[in-house]
């Protein structure tokens, strides 16, 4: 089997991407406000090129505290892209038929947490992966329930494992070693079957991104195109979950990212937009349409001189599965604003 074949029975789209995909719009609905027109375009920078045929698609990113990137692909590949841009192979997850890494964090030791999820329950695929970035060792942390979809990461203040679920509408939550428990459920993270962004399955709760004093957690819905807030409440570890905005421009949204100002970036990954949502839930349209390719993830820079980075990762599945030429990748954008802890 070649590694596109590999790729379309993984993701089971290939028959959506045959008329049931959302197409790829540009056009900014008319809730959503346009870029500002004494502002500038952003202008984005390519930073890195994978190769699609080797099933090199980003699919998430994320920063360790030395500046260096590190990005899952769908294939099981895992990159290190260091301060100076040079990419290096770090790690090889071997996974099970059918599966795909999703999201993936920097956790304690440096080490990477990396989920795989798959369209189907067997074999097994909903997984969190521990992989040493420095030796490419791997192994299993936890594996949740086999009819899920693990996708994005973020860990909590108290060294806790915070897992978005988009095909069962829930957050789980994995201590330090790996047991799992739902964190969060809730009828506000299911995906939308009348109206799916992506027809073959709903997709609901996806990105996630904590506040950085970590006590907000900022919720996407990809379906809905829905930014959440999860806030405590009280004491007991009791929480409340509101929703700060609901629009047409971020339906198929997928990774999430907060600045230290409390902006809310959203990658509309089947709309090739990047959006943000200010405090008050209004939404801008920052940038749309080329050199964007299905945009997934994000990843604030941490080193010096390049916190005023935004990286974007350009996932490209949508158009690599439909034959249509792909530009995966890594992308940067200037920003005034630098990125909240993580």
């Amino acid at each position: 089997m070649n590694m596109k074949s590999a790729v379309c029975s993984s993701f089971v789209l290939c028959a959506a991407l045959c008329g049931m995909v959302m197409p790829l719009t540009h056009a900014a609905p008319a809730s959503a406000s346009p870029p500002a027109e004494d502002c500038a375009e952003p202008v984005l920078q390519q930073v890195a090129s994978f190769d699609p045929a080797l099933g090199q698609l980003p699919e998430s990113m994320t920063a360790d505290d030395h500046g260096n990137l590190f990005v899952s692909t769908v294939g099981g590949a895992v990159f290190q892209i260091a301060p100076d841009h040079t990419v290096t192979q770090v790690a090889t997850v071997v996974l099970p038929s059918g599966g795909q890494l999703t999201g993936i964090k920097v956790g304690p030791g440096g080490l990477l947490y990396i989920s795989s999820a798959s369209f189907t329950a067997d074999p097994p695929a909903a997984i969190v992966w521990r992989v040493n970035p420095r030796t490419g060792e791997f192994s299993q942390f936890a594996a949740l329930d086999p009819s899920g979809f693990p996708n994005d990461l973020v860990f909590d203040g108290d060294g806790n494992l915070l897992v978005s679920d988009p095909f069962l509408g829930q957050i789980w939550q994995l201590d330090p070693q790996g047991n799992a428990s739902v964190w969060l459920s809730d009828p506000l993270l299911a995906g939308d079957p009348a109206a799916p962004a992506i027809a073959l399955h709903e997709f609901g709760v996806d990105g996630l991104a904590f506040d950085g004093q970590k006590r907000d957690l900022y919720i996407g819905n990809l379906d809905f195109g829905r930014v959440l807030i999860s806030s405590p409440r009280g004491r007991h570890g009791a929480r409340e979950l509101s929703v700060l905005v609901e629009d047409p421009a971020l339906k198929g949204m997928d990774g999430i990212a907060l600045d230290r100002a409390g902006t809310l970036y959203a990658a509309v990954n089947t709309q090739d937009r990047l959006a943000t949502v200010d405090r008050r839930g209004r939404v801008q349209v920052l940038t749309e349409g080329a050199p964007l390719d299905s945009p997934s993830s994000f990843a604030f820079g941490t080193g010096r001189g390049d916190q005023h980075t935004l990286y974007v990762a350009n996932f490209a599945i949508l158009r690599f599965l439909a034959g249509e030429p792909a530009s995966p990748g890594v992308l940067s954008l200037r920003v005034q604003v630098p990125g909240a802890p993580l």
